[in-house]
């Protein structure tokens, strides 16, 4: 048995587009869910292919993507998911040395 790291930026990132693209084949039946769930794993899986590991940039990218989604799935379930997402990387970058240096 493998453990998570939840204090790697990267890791967390890599759970949450394999949490959304489990999310959208678990939607097959409900169309217009599995869709916007598959162009959310999308811009995941291109926000992880880039070379982004540092939490605040990470969390950054997910406010954005997370602002350009429609207000219809504001309270899905994954939704929720990437708002814990963010709110983690936030606590990471903050608590790191170099979020803290920024801090004071």
């Amino acid at each position: 048995m493998s453990l998570i790291d939840w204090s790697d930026p990267e890791e967390m990132l890599g759970l949450l587009v394999e949490y959304v693209a489990d999310e959208a084949i678990g939607s097959a039946e409900d169309r217009d869910r599995a869709a916007w769930l598959r162009d959310l794993r999308d811009e995941l899986r291109s926000l992880a292919s880039r070379e982004v590991d540092a939490a605040g940039q990470i969390a950054q990218a997910l406010r954005e993507i997370r602002r350009s989604l429609p207000g219809e799935v504001a309270a899905d379930s994954v939704v929720d998911h990437l708002d814990a997402c963010i709110e983690e990387l936030q606590r990471i970058e903050k608590s790191s040395p170099a979020g803290a240096a920024r801090a004071v």
